[in-house]
């Protein structure tokens, strides 16, 4: 481990970005008894780069092993630490809802569901009927669709703020305004980081800075194929005629999705031409690509208009698999990347930063086999391939 000598610029732990996921790392290994942990972050708060951006999501409707178990063992964490973390609950078991009018897509979904029910997912398949009783703002054709009961909302700020919140009261140091401009590592192994507040060194650095992640592995030579890709949320105006709570539902054949936020609804589309890129320009002509889907769909929603102003924009931080990268780094020991989350980084925060945690005191991850989400997967060609991304 590190040298002592100076406990503020020594750590055996330097943890890069201070986001979710990154505040998620230093709590888990706060709680598995690491220290001198150091956790920094170019901005001058916590958790206000691509978190304070997100919808929120939770959900353990996916396709592929490895995101089922990351959200099944996310969801137990948040569960276990419901009593600690209080009122109000940072984790609403609201439900997801997937809708299709075609049945060709309603047989995919149907056979999603029992690979997801084989993997210990609540999920309910639902005919036209079945929809249309928890979702009756839902408009045209239906075919059926699918709901997890306890897929849902995590507030992402308020996870963050308790994953901190406990990291720093187990003695977790933090430096804010630290952009890492150079990483070298010395004949020792041990790594110093050059930073916009000083230089740090460390037995380890965890690479979690979101989309910046590739920046940060390129300070070391080190490819980490993650690149930034822009995404719109969009608020409605007030909306009283949909119900106080419903599920995030996603019309699985344009991609429109909805959920509420307070008395408004949060509409969301991934548009699939969207160039990566380090772009947060709100694009004007964007609520015109989804206002036909919106308004055939989900009327009353378009009814209620879209209040531009208070909408905003965000990165996703993606792969080219569009799942996370989470392991160390072949030829780099001591350096650790959990990034990459192509959009599931607020609902995969804990076990991700449960994993990162035991990797790094007990040599692997214990809770979850993240053993497919490995770096080297790209240069194996095993990229994986999941078929319900948002």
């Amino acid at each position: 481990m590190a040298d002592h000598a100076d406990n503020f610029d020594v750590a055996d732990v330097a943890i890069i970005g201070a986001g979710v996921i990154g505040c998620s790392v230093a709590f888990h290994l706060a709680r598995l008894g690491g220290t001198n942990v150091l956790l920094i972050d170019k901005e001058p708060l916590p958790g206000s780069g691509s978190t304070s951006k997100a919808n929120g999501g939770i959900r353990a409707q996916f396709t592929t092993d490895v995101n089922i178990a990351m959200s099944l063992a996310s969801m137990d964490i948040l569960d276990a630490l419901e009593d600690e973390i209080g009122q109000p609950s940072v984790y609403r078991k609201a439900g997801y809802l997937f809708l299709t009018s075609d049945p060709a897509r309603f047989g995919a979904m149907k056979n999603a569901a029992a690979f997801q029910k084989a993997r210990g997912v609540a999920v309910e398949v639902l005919d036209a009927a079945g929809v249309r009783a928890r979702a009756p703002y839902a408009a045209g054709e239906i075919a059926g669709g699918t709901f997890g009961p306890r897929d849902g909302f995590i507030d992402p700020g308020a996870l963050t703020n308790f994953f901190l919140r406990e990291a720093t009261r187990a003695g977790v140091r933090t430096r804010y305004g630290a952009e890492v401009t150079a990483i070298d590592r010395d004949g020792s192994g041990t790594f110093r980081l050059t930073t916009a507040a000083g230089d740090f060194r460390a037995a380890a650095v965890v690479d979690a800075a979101g989309p910046f992640a590739g920046r940060v592995a390129a300070l070391l030579g080190v490819d980490v194929p993650v690149v930034p890709v822009r995404r719109h949320l969009l608020l409605s105006g007030p909306c009283p005629a949909l119900p106080p709570e419903i599920p995030m539902t996603i019309d699985a054949d344009t991609g429109v999705l909805i959920r509420r936020e307070g008395s408004r609804v949060l509409i969301a589309y991934s548009n699939p031409e969207e160039p990566p890129g380090f772009n947060l320009a709100f694009d004007p002509d964007f609520p015109l690509r989804i206002a036909a889907p919106l308004d055939a769909r989900f009327p009353a929603v378009g009814e209620a208009g879209l209040d531009i102003k208070r909408s905003w924009t965000g990165l996703y931080e993606v792969t080219p698999d569009h799942h996370a990268i989470l392991g160390p780094v072949a030829g780099v020991p001591g350096f650790l990347v959990v990034a990459g989350f192509s959009g599931h980084g607020i609902m995969h925060a804990p076990a991700a930063g449960r994993a990162a945690a035991e990797m790094l005191l007990c040599g692997r991850s214990v809770s979850v086999d993240v053993s497919a989400l490995s770096l080297e997967r790209f240069a194996r060609g095993e990229a994986i391939h999941e078929s319900m991304v948002l």
